[in-house]
């Protein structure tokens, strides 16, 4: 095979990734796991709450109970900024969420609360709000000091994406009695999938 031929063979080789949308100079890099962290999020006194912590009006409060929201800001941009800033292409998605709830009077306990729901809140982008995990009183522990609520999903969660980085998730109580405040630990993962565009990196292209 000739230089030539060999030149001309490569050049369509590049063409024919070109026409198929891909970068000239690419890789794909999967993290099969990676995990975020916010710990000590406080939660006011659920007398008389702000008027930003009480759920919205399409929630369903059973009779007698109050229901109060909180959200919290992950910034995914400090974790994958690396290898975001050149990539053509990522794939995002939240694939476990955990709440952990403990009330800030060590004899405190939760036993006014009889739901706690988790998920991922995209109203900011008119996207739905999608559950994730809930917690529901049992009447076999039904005073407990601590609230654990976790569960895996499978979200998409490039569209829920604000500011190209921040993604909000909320967690929102129902209570039969005023409580006093507490914090919680929230925990997620992620998967991502990028396709890192070398010939952007260099400069290329």
């Amino acid at each position: 095979m000739t230089t030539t031929t060999t030149a001309r063979l490569a050049a369509l080789a590049l063409l024919a990734l070109s026409a198929c949308g891909k970068p000239l100079l690419y890789a794909e890099v999967e993290i099969p796991r990676a995990t975020v962290t916010l710990t000590q999020q406080s939660f006011p006194a659920t007398t008389n709450p702000s008027p930003v912590n009480v759920c919205p009006p399409e929630v369903v409060v059973a009779p007698g109970n109050t229901c109060l929201q909180q959200t919290f800001g992950f910034d995914l941009g400090n974790d994958f900024k690396d290898l975001t800033k050149d990539s053509a292409e990522i794939e995002l998605r939240l694939t476990q969420l955990g709440i952990s709830l403990a009330p800030t009077d060590p004899l405190g306990s939760f036993a006014s609360v009889e739901e706690v729901v988790v998920g991922v809140d995209g109203t900011a982008q008119g996207l739905p709000v999608t559950e994730i995990a809930s917690y529901r009183r049992s009447p076999s522990d039904p005073s407990p000091t601590t609230i654990l609520v976790g569960g895996r999903s499978n979200v998409d969660i490039g569209s829920y994406l604000t500011g190209g980085s921040q993604l909000i998730i909320f967690a929102r109580l129902q209570f039969n009695q005023d409580i006093p405040g507490f914090t919680a630990d929230v925990v997620a993962d992620f998967y991502a999938k990028v396709l890192v565009d070398y010939g952007k990196a260099a400069g290329i292209f």
